[in-house]
């Protein structure tokens, strides 16, 4: 019965470090997909350039200007204007 029950520990140990790999290979994918897209949604700049929600509603206070076609709709941000944006602050 011991034997059984670390065979299944370990079977799941392999399992979990398998399904890590994956995951990490997923969001390098996901990652290198944002980064080739021009205009971008909040959840991918905040993603992208590592940034918080509130960081990101700080930098547009100062000044960067994002697209929001609709009031109190999805906002869209330009992904070339925002990297010359922060390397002028």
């Amino acid at each position: 019965m011991k034997l059984l029950k670390e065979r299944r520990f370990i079977y799941l140990i392999n399992r979990t470090n398998k399904l890590k790999k994956r995951v990490a290979v997923l969001e390098s994918l996901a990652l290198e997909n944002i980064k080739s897209k021009e205009i971008l949604t909040v959840e991918e700049t905040l993603e992208l350039f590592n940034m918080s929600r509130s960081t990101f509603d700080r930098l547009r206070k100062k000044g960067f200007k994002a697209s929001q076609p609709n009031r109190n709709g999805k906002i869209y941000v330009n992904r070339v204007e925002l990297e010359k944006f922060l390397q002028k602050k």
